[in-house]
């Protein structure tokens, strides 16, 4: 455990102490486990996998959920580290990337994969998850739905892998997912995600991105325009599909982030 301004952060920490840094931010409600395979096709590479305030293994988030939180989080993972790799999957894309904006000198590369295809200038979103995450909240509702973290878990897992069947081991889920704390954590984190799409907006308009491998990896066959378009925000940016891949690409295709880490290691 480390701290941070938001809370203690769980961090899980392989490699060779020695190499470059890549840090592994989890998509929500995800947690360390699901970078496991990406781990182990870097090991040459200090890698750090790490969960949010309130989720997997850390403790009780000491704030909402926010950009501005999330930022103060990585800095704690990254304290001491001249430079990083930063890969972030789905949601935490709006994480590495703002802190890539606020941190330039110390990023050496970016890899969102499958990140939510919100179109860059288009400003904060509607979304009807994050209204209905803010409504139970609100109406006291969030202890039913907590108590049912498990069972959340397996629907996530068959709905956005092509195996269907969770990677991590029924002790390491339940020590997460048996937890209502951390259910209400991301519905807590669910319910900012408008917001935190318009702070990155925001900071798009005056803090350019780092002139460094930008990867965006969309999965499956199909080209997603608002991947395109954030890929194009930076001269360096490229957007690669990932077929045989569904929403969890780190568990669906393991090699593909990996090679995607690889090639900003290289400065390719």
């Amino acid at each position: 455990m480390i701290a941070s301004l938001a809370g203690r952060v769980h961090v899980r920490a392989s490699g060779r102490v020695e190499g470059p840094v890549v840090v592994l931010s989890s998509a929500l409600g995800g947690a360390w486990f699901d970078w496991d395979a990406v781990v182990a096709l870097l090991p040459d590479a200090h890698v750090l996998a790490f969960d949010r305030p309130g989720t997997g293994l850390s403790g009780p988030a000491l704030a909402p959920a926010s950009l501005a939180r999330e930022v103060a989080v990585l800095d704690a993972v990254l304290a001491g580290a001249p430079s990083a790799v930063l890969v972030g999957h789905s949601m935490a894309a709006l994480h590495v990337e703002a802190w890539a904006r606020l941190r330039p000198g110390r990023v050496r590369g970016l890899v969102v994969v499958d990140p939510d295809p919100e179109v860059p200038g288009a400003g904060r979103p509607f979304d009807l998850s994050a209204l209905v995450a803010r409504w139970v909240l609100r109406s006291g509702l969030d202890p039913l739905v907590a108590a049912q973290g498990m069972r959340l878990r397996r629907w996530a897992v068959r709905g956005s892998t092509l195996g269907r069947r969770d990677p991590a081991s029924a002790a390491a889920l339940r020590s997460v997912y048996g937890r209502a704390t951390v259910t209400r954590a991301v519905l807590d984190e669910l319910a900012s995600y408008p917001a935190q799409v318009g702070a990155v907006e925001r900071l798009r308009a005056f803090r350019p991105l780092p002139p460094v491998p930008f990867t965006v990896l969309t999965a499956g066959r199909r080209e997603f325009p608002e991947h395109v378009a954030l890929a194009a925000l930076t001269p360096t940016g490229r957007n690669v599909l990932v077929p045989g891949s569904r929403h969890m690409v780190p568990v669906d295709r393991p090699d593909a982030v990996a090679l995607a880490v690889l090639r900003a290691l290289r400065g390719a």
